[in-house]
């Protein structure tokens, strides 16, 4: 039946993997979907009690979620990862690529080390979480994959060429994986925050912080609440007519 003009179409209520779900903007997320009434499966890697934390968090608000600990640059792990869900439930409604990781220093600095691993958390995981599950999505004829960038992606950054690399990597990712997957009714955008209130900038200084905000227009740090809220609408049948976008919130600074 055909939804009456204003009235906005329920989400599906299939379950979602989140990667590096346990902090963060990843912590943000599965809170937001779980409300919405997703079943939530997320990722992480060195923090066992943090997403312990949040699974009963969730459970408790009447949701839920689940968290596995995976090495997402393992791609051997992470396929054997995607086969175990696939074969427990089926195809997921949505992925979100949402790990990554900073190693910041100048470029004259930069050990290969540094580059690489960048490169392998933030980009490769995202090639390597996504192929194993958008046959069944295809197949199923209805989802959403969302990679979480950064404007990084979009202005240069001194210090960060691996990180900046990444991101810039993820919206052509973004791009072209929408033209593949269009014609399955299976939609991919990415987010790009800018600066957003988690663990790295509560560790900064007040200083820090002012200047921070005196360089965005809105003159504030965002939230998580503002980038998982943009996630949702995105999940949600009243967004079905965009993919291949990178939506940028970062309160004016890239504008």
């Amino acid at each position: 039946m055909e939804a009456k003009m204003g009235v906005s179409a329920a989400p599906p209520r299939g379950w979602i993997l989140v990667t590096g779900g346990s902090r963060g903007i990843g912590r943000g997320l599965v809170d937001a979907l779980a409300r919405e009434g997703y079943e939530i499966i997320f990722t992480y890697k060195d923090s066992g009690p943090a997403a312990a934390q949040l699974e009963e968090g969730v459970r408790i608000a009447g949701g839920k979620a689940q968290g596995h600990c995976l090495d997402h640059t393992d791609e051997a792990a992470v396929q054997a990862f995607a086969a175990d869900q696939l074969e427990r439930r089926g195809a997921p409604y949505a992925i979100v690529n949402n790990v990554g990781v900073t190693r910041d220093v100048l470029m004259m600095q930069m050990t290969s080390h540094q580059w690489h691993e960048v490169v392998e958390t933030n980009l490769n995981s995202a090639f390597y979480v996504t192929r194993p599950f958008v046959t069944a999505m295809a197949e199923q004829g209805n989802g959403v994959v969302l990679q979480i960038s950064s404007v990084a992606g979009l202005k240069g950054v001194a210090g960060q060429v691996n990180y900046s690399s990444t991101k810039a990597a993820l919206g052509a990712f973004t791009r072209s994986l929408a033209l593949e997957l269009g014609r399955f009714n299976v939609r991919v955008n990415a987010i790009a925050p800018g600066y957003i209130a988690t663990d790295m900038t509560q560790s900064m200084s007040d200083a820090q912080r002012k200047s921070i905000k005196n360089s965005v227009p809105l003159r504030r740090i965002g939230t998580v609440e503002d980038v998982s809220a943009l996630a949702v609408f995105l999940m949600n049948p009243s967004a079905s007519y965009m993919t291949g976008q990178t939506f940028v919130v970062d309160g004016g600074l890239t504008a």
